[in-house]
């Protein structure tokens, strides 16, 4: 049981590191090319607007759900469920990444994007709350398929 405290502390604690700390370093550009303002965006920008991402065909933000059910399931002690939950939710959070293919518009006129220059911080803290729980889950998974395993003391012939 501490192991499921210890990971889901640490990925909540990374987690919130992440809202804190400044995501992504984005450049506005036009769609003639002109470029824009650069600017950083934090992780609670990020949180709070990232669902609209999906018009841009940019589904990174539904990795966090995905990490909240994971972390619900450890907790439960559903190794296999948090596992699968988490792995998804590290691939979903890691499609954030398109960004560099696919700029995301910025207005609602469709004139400006955003492009994506470089992750920061924040990014980082975010993916490693995203790792934690199904690395976690696997450890204890295995550790668990290995107690059945062995025999019991005094059985072995």
């Amino acid at each position: 049981m501490k192991e499921r405290f210890l990971a889901a502390s640490g990925a909540s604690v990374l987690f919130l590191i992440a809202c804190a700390a400044p995501a992504v370093h984005v450049v506005a550009v036009s769609r003639e090319g002109s470029q824009g303002l650069e600017k950083d965006i934090a992780g609670f920008e990020l949180l709070l607007t990232g669902w609209l991402g999906v018009f841009g065909l940019n589904f990174g933000w539904y990795a966090n759900p995905l990490l909240a059910l994971a972390t619900f399931l450890l907790m439960l002690g559903a190794d296999r469920g948090a596992l699968v939950a988490g792995s998804i939710a590290a691939v979903v959070g890691l499609s954030s990444l398109s960004w560099f293919v696919h700029p995301l518009p910025s207005d609602e006129g469709g004139v400006m994007y955003s492009e994506l220059l470089y992750p920061s911080l924040g990014f980082l803290c975010w993916m490693i709350s995203l790792v934690i729980i199904p690395l976690v889950a696997f450890e204890l998974s295995s550790r668990r398929k290995a107690q059945a395993a062995a025999p019991a003391p005094g059985l072995a012939p």
